[in-house]
């Protein structure tokens, strides 16, 4: 059971690794490979595209065959992972890209059902881990993708993930040999019973809005504090957040899951956060900018294992995965059009705050929406 447990974390930390190798050094990569910046760009865009378009029927495939299709995620995200290491051009990487974007959906949708049917007693332990183990790869390849590019060129930058995609997948596929489950038939019924949870819609558009902020924060945050002269602290103050976060995901939701206070904390935070970037909005500096953003993020990132926690103590088992691609659907929704609207507001740092502060707001109005969990069945 842990070996299964080792390999999935792994596995995730590869495919969110994946996402991002070239980020760091899409000008150099283009060059290398002879083409457009851009195209490298769009190597990246595969991700949240295929997560919109595969999120809802993940998690229904998830529901009927389960070990199945993990196992298909798992393997996806390998070849994409390692696949790298065979051929270095753009339509190669291209082609595992794809292959690793289509497993994408598949991981992430599985973290409910996975700690449910495996580690039921420390669902909410496991979940924590699994998130932590997805931002953790992100920041890996974020953070290591320039130096290796330098010190080793493309073979250096992509064999840390293809290593670790290979390590996960063969510790995933030995722990596999010894999980068993029963297939379970059926399709539609299950999605039908998801839509109509009127919890999974608020949770959905919570983590939308919740999405929505802080990745405006990591893409936006910069042009909009040029504006007051301090652009140059963006990406430490969005890193800083970031690792704050992982402490908090570390500590906070087993904590918050043991004493049944998901939808407190829920609602304790959102006001909170809600104003510091009304303060924000009005004051910019950088001790502020700095304090607020670490506080947020150290807040922000746990609830969503929070989320994927409710989910996997108030709903049946067999419709976890399609439960966790509805909400995954919704709130990937509400997030890619709350991008696309936060050029609008970069013109300056006040009004991108007070963009900032709406959508945290709106997320309060939802959370007083959401039932108390200390009252529902388990």
């Amino acid at each position: 059971m842990w070996l299964i447990t080792v390999g999935f974390i792994l596995i995730t930390f590869a495919s969110q690794s994946i996402w991002v190798t070239f980020s760091p050094v899409v000008t150099n990569v283009a060059e290398e490979l002879g083409v457009q910046k851009e195209l490298v760009g769009y190597l990246a865009v595969l991700y949240p595209l295929f997560f919109l378009i595969l999120t809802v029927p993940s998690g229904i495939l998830l529901d009927r065959r389960f070990r199945f299709w993990l196992s298909f995620g798992a393997f996806m995200t390998f070849i994409g992972g390692f696949g790298r290491l065979l051929m270095q051009n753009y339509e190669w990487f291209f082609v595992c890209q794809l292959f690793a974007a289509i497993g994408q959906p598949f991981l992430l949708n599985g973290f409910v059902p996975f700690a449910s049917k495996l580690h039921e007693k420390r669902r909410a332990l496991i979940i924590s881990i699994l998130s932590l183990s997805m931002y953790l790869g992100t920041i890996f390849a974020l953070a290591t993708g320039y130096t290796l590019y330098i010190y080793g060129g493309m073979e250096l930058l992509i064999l840390p993930t293809a290593t670790i995609s290979a390590l996960g997948m063969a510790t995933f596929a030995i722990g596999m040999f010894y999980f068993k489950e029963t297939r379970v038939e059926g399709v539609s019924f299950r999605f039908a019973r998801v839509i109509k949870k009127r919890d999974l819609w608020i949770l959905g558009c919570i983590l939308g809005l919740g999405v929505a902020a802080f990745d405006n924060l990591a893409t936006w945050l910069q042009p909009a504090l040029y504006t007051v002269g301090l652009g140059g602290i963006a990406g430490n103050a969005v890193a800083i957040a970031i690792v704050m976060g992982l402490l908090g995901i570390l500590i906070i939701p087993n904590a918050v899951s043991k004493r049944s206070m998901r939808t407190v904390y829920i609602r304790t935070i959102i006001p909170l956060i809600a104003a510091f970037f009304g303060i924000l909005a009005v004051r910019q500096d950088t001790i502020v900018i700095y304090s607020f953003l670490s506080v947020s993020g150290l807040l922000m990132l746990p609830a969503y294992p929070i989320i994927m926690d409710w989910i996997g103590k108030f709903h049946e088992k067999d419709i976890h995965g399609s439960a966790t691609g509805f909400v995954g659907l919704v709130s990937r929704a509400i997030s890619v059009a709350m991008m696309f609207a936060a050029p609008l507001f970069i013109y300056s740092a006040s009004a991108y705050f007070s963009f900032l502060t709406a959508i945290v707001v709106a997320a309060l109005g939802f959370s007083l929406l959401l039932p108390n969990d200390r009252r529902l069945p388990a």
